[in-house]
Parts: C-alpha cells; structure tokens; sequence
C-alpha cells in the first residue's frame, strides 16, 4: 500500500514540476521532431558535422597549437600530459587511445597520428550518444542546441582541437538535459548525473557558468520533487556543482599562467572578427528567439546572418588565422551559456520544431561546415609546405629563411615538432622556430626527442649526442 502511495506521490509532482517547467503544446502545430521522416534529422546532421572534424583530423589539424605538444610528449614519456590539474580529466578523455596504443608497443608515427584524432573525437561521440539517451521518450528539439554548439563553438576554435574546452562544451549537455527531463530521474539517471558532473569538475575553468545554471536548475528541481529518492539525487547532483564552481573560480583567480588568463581575456574580443562565430552566434540568437516565441517569421529571419555570413565568404578572400581560432576558446564562457539558457527558455516553453524550423536549422549547420571546410584548406596548404622543406632540404631550416616566416596559419613555437612528425620515419632535415619566440619545448640543436619513433639523419646525431629521453611539458 506504501509502494502505491509512493508512487502516486511521485507521479503527481512529476505532473506539478512540468506544469511548471512547460507549458501547453499547440495542438494544431504540425511537430516533424515526433514524425518518422524528421527521428533521424539530428543523428544524420551530427555525423554530418562529424564529418568537417573527420576531414580536419585527415589533415592533422589536431596537431595545430598544443596538439603536437601534447602528442610528442606522450610518445616520449609514454603517459597521459599533466598540464593543469584543473583540466587533467580532459586530458585522460582524450588521451588514453594514443597512451593505450604507444604502450602497446606502436611506433609508427602516422598511424599513432590517427589513435589521438580517435581519443579527441570520442567525447563527440559519447556525449551525443548520452543526450539521446537523457531525451528517451521525449522530443528531441533540445539536441540542435547541443548540434549548435558543435557548429559555433567547436568548429570556430578548431586550430586548437586538442584543447581541453572542447570537452568541456560537449559535456555540459549530457548534464543539462538530465537535469531538463520532465519525468523523474531514475537511479541510473542520478548515478549518470554525479559521474558526469564529477567529471565535469576538472575539464576546463569556464565550466564555471554551466556549473552555476546547473545549479539553479537544480534548485527548482529539489522544490518540485519531494520524494526522498529525488532528493538524495539532486541534492547530490546540487553538492557536485558548488565543487565544480568552486574548483574553477579558484582556477580562474590563481591560474597556472597568469599570461594565460590575459590572453584569453583578449582572444573575447578577438572572436569579433571571427565570421563564422559571429554568424552563428546572431543565428542562434534570432533562432531561439524564434523558438520561444513558436514565431515562424522571426525563425526565418534567423536566416539574414547566414546570408551575409555567405556573401562575405563569396567575395572576401579572408580566412581565420590560427590566432583568431584559438581565441574560439573563449566562446564557451560567452557563447555556451546563451546555449545553455536557450535549451532551459525552450523546454519551459515547450517549443516544437516544424518543417520550416528543422530546413533552416539544416541550413546553419550547412553553412558553418561549409565556412569549416574551407577554413582548412588553408591548414592543408601550411602542412603540404612544411612536409616539402623537411622532404626536400636537409640540416636546420631556420624558419625566418622560407615562405612559412609570415604564414598566419601557423603557431610560433611548435614549428619544430610539426616538422619532425611529419617527417617520419627518416628526420634530415629540422625546422627551427624564429629566435624571438617566447616559448618553445625544447632546443633541437641541444636535444632530439621521439627517438623510439624517428631515425635521425648522422648530422644531427653528431651535433647533439644520442636522441635525449623526451620532453618537458612546461608551458
């Protein structure tokens, strides 16, 4: 008689806290999210988004920026990076296919070049795979956010694909639309919500936000549930959140590298002059605006940025510099929260999506992989040229004396290790950073690193001595 009563209880304040959190849906509207022909619309425009990043890794974009770094030193010490302990659980995320394989007793380079790109494209993969497992039996609208973000935060900052904000951004998700669900939350649920959110808790300082709106969601969510399983898991899920705060406001007060925060306090204006992140960012307000309102013209105006965002592609040679990129980073402190708001605004409003929403939703993801594809050709060319002077000269290649001197798709410090990577198997030739760099992992006319990997040309052996053990990841 308990168990019934119980489970009355519970079903009335599941009732109670959608009453509260959503509102009546149209009855005359016409949902393609529930019809057959639009179940798959979001798997397929993942996995077309999937595809951009796929055709990135192809060209070893992941090694931009850190990427190499952090590859090189994994080889060489044959363990996870220990950069930033705020951030060390991104690194195992992405890092334990490479670290499996180079343990496993792998030495080819080009394919260890592979085993990364799968460990950084996993979190894509897991944390869609977990959302549509959040969303079971409901309507799966609130997974274009998750698309959107993919789109405008990930894609944008892609010259740094190794980066640790990358998982952060796709791994609020999965948390948000636990916490969304209308129903309440199972053991399993809960279990899910306090793994991921204790995972949460060390990817990326700027996980500060999400882990403010969790909160308040759960808050509400405390207030409508009364059931002591309820309790026991949002007030556990309530408790993890004030850690993740607290762990990345300490962070963000007391950085590893004080001009670290400097810099990515600039790259917020610096994204301005970033299209693709200004396209979508305009899209994706004007689209959710739309939703709300369940305004049908105000979602077709949403269209008007992806215009310009076209005919500024069309008749404007400009591409997004490396520099410009990585300031993409700072998108999931601006840019995920508006994200994040507009999922919670469009599940209290129960906003459907119809043929118009899903065509022109379909279109934003068109244009923002198409602006991706193209950004990488510029990457593909700046490989193509480095692969040339390592095949084609010999001795050190002082960068300042070649075409790559003025090159913006390119990083300043890491030009060494690019230029050994790709040289694999047989080094004879080694590219020098330019001398003014502030930083760079190493001196290679001191030390010479991948020696389990490379077979260095005698020239270089004779200048340094034996291949040292391996780098020192202090930056």
């Amino acid at each position: 008689m308990n168990d019934r009563t119980d489970s009355v209880q519970k079903a009335a304040y599941a009732k109670s806290f959608a009453a509260s959190l959503l509102k009546p849906l149209d009855p005359d509207k016409t949902i393609l999210a529930n019809c057959s022909s639009g179940r798959f619309i979001f798997p397929l425009l993942f996995l077309f988004i999937s595809l951009s990043l796929i055709n990135s890794f192809y060209f070893d974009k992941h090694l931009s920026a850190d990427g190499v770094n952090y590859f090189c030193s994994i080889l060489d010490n044959k363990d996870f990076t220990y950069i930033s302990w705020s951030r060390q659980f991104a690194n195992y995320l992405t890092e334990w296919p490479l670290v499996m394989a180079v343990k496993s007793g792998i030495t080819d380079i080009p394919i260890l070049v592979k085993w990364f790109a799968l460990g950084i494209y996993l979190p894509y993969l897991i944390s869609f795979l977990i959302c549509i497992y959040a969303l079971r039996d409901e309507n799966k609208e609130l997974l274009l956010f998750f698309l959107a973000s993919m789109a405008a935060i990930n894609l944008s900052s892609d010259y740094i694909l190794a980066g640790e904000h990358h998982v952060m951004v796709n791994m609020s998700w999965p948390i948000v639309f636990i916490l969304l669900r209308r129903n309440i939350l199972t053991l399993v649920d809960g279990f899910l919500l306090w793994i991921l959110l204790i995972i949460f808790s060390r990817l990326y300082e700027s996980a500060l936000i999400p882990a403010l709106i969790y909160s308040v969601i759960c808050l509400a969510r405390l207030y409508c549930y009364k059931s002591k399983e309820q309790k026991v898991i949002i007030a556990g899920a309530l408790s993890l959140c004030f850690i993740v705060s607290a762990i990345s406001f300490y962070f963000i007060i007391n950085p590893r590298d004080t001009a670290n925060r400097e810099s990515f306090v600039y790259g917020i204006i610096v994204t301005l002059i970033n299209p693709e992140a200004l396209a979508a960012a305009c899209f994706i307000v004007v689209y959710t605006i739309g939703l709300i309102l369940k305004s049908r013209l105000t979602i077709i105006f949403a269209v008007f940025p992806l215009i310009i965002y076209a005919l500024f592609r069309l008749f404007v040679d400009h591409g997004v510099t490396a520099g410009v990129s990585f300031s993409g980073r700072t998108l999931s402190v601006t840019l995920l929260p508006v994200l994040l708001v507009g999922a919670i605004l469009v599940r209290y409003f129960k906003s459907e999506l119809d043929g118009t929403g899903i065509m022109i939703f379909v279109a934003f993801i068109t244009a923002m992989v198409a602006g991706n594809l193209y950004n990488t050709n510029n990457w593909k060319d700046f490989r193509h040229e480095v692969k040339q002077l390592v095949e084609t000269h010999a001795g050190y290649i002082p960068i300042e004396e070649t075409n790559l001197k003025d090159n913006p798709y390119r990083w300043s410090w890491n030009n060494t290790e690019l230029g050994l990577v790709w040289s694999a198997p047989l080094v004879k030739s080694i590219i020098l950073n330019q001398q003014n760099v502030n930083w760079e992992p190493f001196n290679p006319r001191g030390k010479l690193i991948l020696k389990n990997y490379l077979q260095y040309d005698y020239f270089f052996i004779s200048k340094t001595g034996p291949p040292n053990k391996g780098i020192q990841l202090t930056r």
